[in-house]
Order: C-alpha cells, then structure tokens, then sequence
C-alpha cells in the first residue's frame, strides 16, 4: 500500500519531525491510501510558478455530505462577478467555479481604518517587504470537503513540462492563508461550490495580532466573537470585502524590570487600551492573463525590482533574474512619435486631501508627463476626481490613489508604495499617502512666524517605512523641517512676510516636491541619494534657474532646501520639476522597445551606457539607499547639495550660526511663546549634526561607480587627498573645536519646554525641563570621534593608499588622522568659557583611544599607530603643567588611563 501525506506545517522546526508519522497515522485509520493532492487543482501547475504542494490532511468525513447548492443557495441574493457573492441575512458565501481553482489570483489587503499609529495606519498600503498586510499571487483550491486560500511561492521557477519544473515542484513550499469547509455540494449543471466567507476570511490573515504584540509587549489576540464582515461585493474585474477585526487582551502588561530589557507600552489614541478594531480591506482580482514582458534591471538606473530564481537553464552564471517594476503603457498607436497610451496610468484624489491642496498634488502628479511626452506617451498620466454622488472604492486594486492620513503623530510624511506582479514585475496597484500632520506643521509655522520664530519640531525617531526593496522613505518628513528651518532664517532675517503670499509659494512648493517624489516611487523608481551633486554652488545660488530647470538632477533625492546666504537673493528653494536624471530613468522603464529581443536588449544597453558619457557623468550618476547606509561612498549622501560638499558646509554653518546670532540678539514680545527659542536651537543644531556627517563622509571616502566594466572608468575610486584633507580641516577647526557653539547666557535661559505638550506627553518619554546645548554639542562631537577613530576608517585609509600608490604621492595616512585629531582636541580653548566642555572632549578622546590599545586592530600597522598615539600624548600630559586644580586633576586622570591602556594585555576578540 502506498501512502502519500502533503500537510501544513505551522509548529517551530524542532517538532516537525513529530508531525509527519502523526499524518500518516491519521490517514490510515481513515482508510485512505492518498491524502492531499500533489499538483495545482484542475490538472497543471501555474505558468510561472511550481504546483502547489503543501495542502492540509483532510479530516475524516462527517456521515453525510454537505448540503446541496440549491439548498444552501435558496432564498439568497446573488451578486455576479469574478467570484459571485450570495448573501441571505447575515451569511455571506463565495461561488467557486471549477474554473476559478487553481486560477492565479492577486489578494491585495489595506487596512482601511488604523489606530493613527504603530504603524496601523487607515489607508496604507503595505509593500511585499511590510510585516504585516503583504501582497499575494493566490490560488483556490478544492481539497475533498474544504477550500483553501494559498499563497503561491513566486520566488522559485521552471519552465512547465521541463524536468526542472518536477523538481523545483519538489523543493518549494507555498503558503496557507486561509481554509474554510465546503457550505455546499457542487452545483448539478456547472460544478460550482459555495464557501462561507465568515469562516474563510475572518481569521487574522495578516498577522497583526503579532504585529500588536510585537509593537507593545502586550498579549493582543484577535476576538472572533467581535470581528464581523463588514461588506462583500463582486465585479467583472474584482471581488472586493471588507472585515472588521476586534483585537483585546484580557489585561495589561507593565512589562520588564530588568534594566536593558524594553518595557511594555500601550496604544495613546485608542479609549481603553485593552480593545482596538483594525479593518482590513481585501481585494480579489484576476492576474493578468499574458504577463507584461519583463524588462531587465540595471544596476546603473535605480528601479524597484522584482526577481525570480529560475531554474530552467543550468548554465547561466546565476539562476536568478531581476526585472524592473512598471506599469504596463503601450501606445494606442505604435507607429506614431507621439501616442497617447491604451491604458493611461490614473492617480484618483481621494476626498480626504483637502481642497487648498489639491492643486498642488495634482501638479505634482502631471509633472511626469514630461518625461512620458519625450519618448513618445502623451498624456501617459491623469488625474482623476472620484465621482461625489456615487459609490467609488479608491482602495480598490488598479486605481491608483492619492489619500490624505490624519495619524497620531508624523510617521513618514509621505510614502508611495505599490503592488506589482511577481511574475513580470507590472505595478498593478498604488496608494500615495501624504500625512496632515506634516503640513500642518508647516501651517502652524506660517501663523507662528508672525515673531519671526520657529514652530516646527524636528523629525521623529521612527525608521520610516519601508518601500517594496526593503528601502526607507523619510522624503516628506524631512523636507517639511527643512521648509520650516527655511521660513525661520528667512522671517528673522526679516526678508519674508509671514503673512505674504510667498509663504504660501513655500507651502505649496513643498507639497508639489513631495507628490513628484511619491509618484516617483508609484512609478517604480528608487532614491537617488547622488543627484543632488549636479549642481555648482554658483548655480544654485541663481535666483531663477532652479525653479526654471531643478536644483538636483532627480526629484528621487533627499536634497536640503537651498537656503541663500545672508543678504544674497533667494534662489528656488524646493524641487519643483523633473532633473536630467528623472527623464533618463523612465526612459529606460518605458520607452517603447523593439519587438526583436536582441534588439530590444541592445536598446536597452545604449541607454543605460548613457550615464559613462562624459556629458552625462554628472546629470545621470545613481547613487541609492545601500550606497548611503553602508557609509563609503562621500557622494551618494541625503541632504548635501552642490558638486563642492566643503563649500555646502560653509554656507550651512553660516546660515546657522546667524540664526543664532538674530535669535540671541532678540528681544521677547508680549504673547511669545515661551517653547519657541528653545525648538530654533534645536533646528540650528540637527542642521550642524547633518553637516558634520557629510565632512566626516569626505575623509576615506571611497567613490563607486555603477558603470559597465567597459565604460574606461575605474569603478572604486578613493577621494583625492587634497579633497579628504580640506573636509578634515573643517570638521576639525569649526565643528570638534571647544566652543563651535557659544550661546550667550541670555537666550540659554530662554529654553524653556512647551509645558503644554509635557502634560499630554506624560506616559510618553517626556521633555526634560532644561535643555544642555553642552550636552547636545557633546552628543555630536562623540558621534565625529566614533567615525574618525574607527577602526573601519583606519582600515580604509590603508586600502584607499594600495588603490592609488601610482596615483597619490602623499594620500591620507591613518598617522596623519590621528596627529590632527590629537592637535585639535587638544589645543588651548578659544575662551575661557569653553574649558568644560574642552575637558569633555579630551576625556571622550582619551576613552577611545585607550580602548583602541586594548583592543587592538587586525592590521599591523594600525596597531602600531594606535599605540604610538597613545604614548605621544602620555608624553605630552605628562610635560603639561599649569591651570587650576580642576585642570591639573583631569590631566592626572587622563594619563592615568593611557598608561593602564598602554600596560595592559591586548584582549581584541576576532570577529
């Protein structure tokens, strides 16, 4: 006899060996020599997928089958459509055709009302790579007496009718997200059964009961007795319901005592914390029936990209693919230069953005035409209104939306996800979210201005969230401070009217650059972090060309606003149109290709090959999130502007250290508020902290270039020396020195907390009543000595030196750093007043160094330096006399720990 068992498997690894004699077991006392079904119901697997091979033992039949369809159906209401919806009272059913097992499927989830934080956000899109809420290609499929929803495993392919098909059938496993038990027998004439919908899609299919837990540290679980469907309805082109799901935990935790361990928290903006509803909007639509042509991705042009691993052909280098996500445009007229598309990409505003806005959303979308317009599509993009005296779902997969989000407090300030399919990479859905309180932020700013002071508080500690590469989006939330900080420097200089309509032109500015860029990433575009290098800083400074051509060569970059310097004209401050960048990347994405595959693919090549031309170096480099985070390369950096970073910093520090010097030169007005000075320091010092890391980004930094490999330009290029040294120089004499930062008493008093927000804050982290400029500037500098004395760093300056001895007579040396970092640590304090904080550096320095002895280094020779640092400062500690008592103990102190560093055995641990 021979048995063949497919199970579900959903108990941690270490117990699944128990499981599998268990299903046996069950399924021959049933009698059964077959449970579960190999293969994709109706016969063969999916296209592009392997059949699906993991279904759930089917328990033993209860006597009898399930009632006729004509029984269950009698006295319901049928709603035809994709998958026909019967409703009598308050069942609800699914009618299953035959046809419709096996069919490939797109379950698209939203939730549609949050909790305005954690997250949990009313009419967000979640991405393939969000914890929770993902985006499926799904099947049905009829196994005896139940119905089963199944994730397909996309990632893994061959293909059909290929040996190698059988045997990645073999090695993948789809997912289950949902089974109910057969409501009816088939129908007598077309086979259909009937599925209950209560008992399919009511369970937490989305995880979020572990999303809740993991966010709070409580015991959240789903409630079925409180989770309801709230509405079914059925389509030609969708299926569409929508659930309302109660999550409660019976008390609540006060979590850890154990100092390091995070606490237990609880959601601010629910009533009673123990209960919360969450809906979750689901549509159902057929994946398209031939797959979008893929087109291949291009290290050099930044797309979003989906990929499969395919293992048809055993002798390509690697059995992975990677395609690019876009819509499907195809021009209703081939032949013509220029075509209006078969199918227009539309953006519907959702009745949620408000009315004084709208306007400037709408330009942000149409912007991109101009880019569609130069390779033939006009009027590739719309924008739409929804009808006001209809029914209109903008939720609904394929109608691309644009929602205005009232959440708790700014999460992401604006983000533009999308859902593609996984076989071709076709964005078939997105949902732009732009949220209120970013902009009203910058509204409270412009009443506020009216004292020429700040009103907006710096960006929170959140991470962003997260677009389909697993990519972080803080575009809006960042530039809504930075529109802030601008409004500020410009209304204490006394150049802007609070009052003027060129605050609104802010405003307005600000909501048009922050649409491009979503739409930007709605169209399948990633960041570019080096676009902002395009510009000269005499370009920027004109007053007209920015707003004429851009300040960056791509709206996809996080650039500053372009702040002028005290008493020049003021230039464009925001991105307002597409850069060169913008209009190559969608041609690469859209332009319409030969039929001939070589053809097309050297089409391709020639367009990419575009950005090695020495014309287009500057307009089309790319530069994106891993290039940033990985903290090698000095130009793919967020919020830098201008070809020269050393001279961007100059005019920062300037525009900074004057807003500090107008606001201490103030004088207090009746009806002030008291919280403002102390939130404009607050600006001046987050500006000064983002500078810093630009310079320190400059010292060992290691250029890359994403050319092909015949492009004749070397692909790591070390910075030049001259270049590291003078961003060296700055960090150092402006920025580490003893009293870069010197704030006169008088307005060091005034910095005084928002009381108000204190009192609303009080299960929150609350504002601490003083605020230690000292304290903050130290917070910096410690984060410049991490950088600058670590051993990364060290390590690279030794590598930098190897790639360009033929090049470099005198390259930056480890030695070099660390005599510079010394003599300006150490020497004499500007002003008396500045001794304290002097001695707080010195002593931050002396840590690092001593542990660094201790430790010691993989290499050789930054061991040796290391060390010699160490006793040449000894030496100098120990020649240095005079200064009070407090001078002279904190020296003892000093050297006390280099020589206990210097005598100790070296404990370095290898990684």
């Amino acid at each position: 006899m021979r048995v063949e068992v497919s199970a579900v498997f959903r108990e941690p690894p270490q117990r699944r060996g128990l499981l599998w004699p268990l299903a046996v077991a069950a399924a021959l006392s049933t009698g059964c020599t077959t449970v579960g079904v190999r293969g994709a119901p109706g016969g063969a697997p999916a296209a592009n997928a392997p059949p699906s091979a993991t279904v759930a033992v089917a328990p033993a039949p209860s006597p009898g089958s399930p009632p006729a369809f004509e029984q269950v159906s009698r006295g319901a209401e049928r709603q035809d459509g994709l998958l026909p919806v019967w409703r009598k009272q308050d069942k609800v059913w699914l009618e299953l055709k035959p046809e419709m097992l096996g069919k490939p499927l797109f379950l698209s989830p939203k939730v549609s009302r949050g909790i305005g934080e954690a997250g949990v956000f009313g009419g967000l899109m979640h991405s393939r790579s969000a914890q929770v809420g993902r985006p499926q290609w799904v099947e049905f499929r009829k196994v005896q007496q139940q119905v089963q929803l199944l994730a397909v495993n996309a990632a893994y392919t061959a293909q059909q009718g290929t040996p190698q098909a059988l045997a990645v059938a073999a090695a993948y496993s789809p997912s289950l997200l949902a089974s109910a038990p057969l409501a009816s027998a088939p129908h007598a004439e077309n086979g259909a059964v009937l599925v209950d919908l209560n008992a399919l899609m009511l369970g937490d299919v989305l995880g979020l009961a572990q999303h809740l837990q993991r966010q709070y540290r409580q015991g959240y679980a789903l409630d079925p007795r409180h989770t309801v469907l709230l509405q079914a309805r059925s389509d030609a082109t969708a299926t569409v319901f929508e659930v309302s799901q109660h999550f409660a935990t019976a008390g609540i935790s006060a979590g850890s005592t154990t100092p390091g361990t995070p606490g237990s928290t609880v959601p601010g903006t629910v009533p009673d914390p123990r209960s919360l509803f969450v809906n979750v909007h689901y549509t159902l639509s057929p994946l398209p029936a031939q797959p979008m042509p893929r087109r291949p991705a291009d290290a050099r042009v930044g797309y979003f990209s989906s990929s499969v691993v395919d293992f048809t052909q055993d002798l390509r280098r690697t059995p992975r693919e990677r395609f690019i996500n876009r819509w499907r445009l195809d021009k209703e007229d081939p032949a013509a230069p220029l075509s209006e598309p078969v199918q227009p990409i539309v953006f519907w505003l959702d009745p949620s953005i408000p009315q004084a806005y709208r306007a400037a959303v709408t330009e942000g979308v149409l912007e991109w035409n101009k880019a569609f317009e130069a390779i033939g599509l006009r009027k590739a993009i719309e924008v739409r209104t929804p009808p006001a005296d209809t029914p209109f779902d903008t939720l609904e997969t394929g109608r691309a939306s644009i929602r205005w989000m009232a959440n708790n407090e700014p999460s992401f300030g604006a983000i533009g996800p999308s859902h593609v399919d996984p076989r071709s990479g076709e964005i078939l859905d997105a949902d732009i979210a732009l949220e209120s309180l970013s902009s009203r932020a910058i509204r409270t700013a412009r009443s506020q201005y009216l004292s020429g002071l700040p009103a907006l508080q710096g960006p929170s500690s959140h991470t962003g969230h997260s677009h389909p590469d697993g990519e972080q989006c803080q575009h809006a939330e960042h530039a809504a401070e930075q529109l802030g900080l601008a409004l500020d420097v410009l209304a204490t200089r006394g150049e802007l009217d609070p009052d003027s309509p060129e605050v609104e032109a802010f405003v307005l500015a600000y909501l048009k650059d922050t649409t491009m860029h979503e739409v930007g990433h709605a169209l399948g575009l990633r960041h570019n972090f080096r676009a902002s290098r395009w510009r000269t800083a005499d370009e920027l400074a004109h007053p007209t060309l920015g707003a004429r051509a851009g300040n960056s060569a791509s709206v996809m970059d996080y650039a500053p606003i372009n702040l002028p310097l005290p008493g020049q004209p003021r230039p464009a401050p925001f991105q307002t149109t597409l850069g060169p960048y913008d209009f190559w990347a969608i041609e690469y994405g859209y332009k319409p290709l030969p039929a001939d595959p070589t053809q097309a693919a050297a089409a391709l090549r020639a367009i990419a090959a575009r950005s090695a031309e020495p014309a287009w170096r500057e307009a089309l480099a790319f530069g994106t999130d891993e290039d940033n985070l990985l903290g090698l390369d000095p130009q793919a950096l967020t919020f830098d502007l201008g070809r020269d970073p050393v001279v961007f910093a100059r005019q920062r520090l300037a525009i900074v250290r004057d807003l500090f010097d107008r606001q201490a030169r103030r004088s207090p007005q009746p009806g002030d508020d008291a919280a403002l000075p102390r939130r404009a320091v607050a600006y001046g010092l987050r500006e000064l902290s983002r500078t810093s890391q630009i310079l320190l980004r400059q010292v060992g930094g290691l250029v890359t270039r994403r050319d092909d490999p015949a492009s004749g330009r070397d692909l790591l290029v070390p910075l030049p020396a001259a270049e590291q040294r003078a961003a060296l120089t700055l960090l150092l004499d402006e920025l580490l020195a003893p009293g870069a930062v010197s704030l006169p008493p008088a307005l060091l008093r005034r910095l005084a907390p928002d009381y108000l927000d204190r009192q609303d804050q009080r299960d929150l982290t609350p504002q601490l009543t003083d605020f230690s400029v000292a304290e903050q500037e130290l917070t910096r500098q410690r984060l410049l000595l991490d950088g600058l004395m670590a051993e990364s760093l060290a390590e690279r300056l030794l590598d930098n030196a190897d790639k360009v001895r033929d090049q470099e007579r005198r390259p930056l040396t480890v030695a070099e750093l660390h005599q510079r970092l010394r003599d300006a640590v150490w020497a004499p304090p500007r002003h008396p007043v500045d001794a304290a904080q002097r001695r707080n550096l010195q002593r931050e320095h002396v840590n690092r160094l001593a542990q660094a002895v201790v430790r010691g280094n993989r290499r050789a020779d930054v061991r040796a330096v290391v060390r010699d640092e160490a006793r040449r400062l000894a030496s100098r500690l120990a020649a240095t006399g005079g200064g009070d008592a407090i001078e002279a103990a904190h020296r003892r102190d000093c050297l006390d720990t280099l020589r206990s560093a210097l005598q100790a055995s070296v404990v370095r641990t290898t990684p």
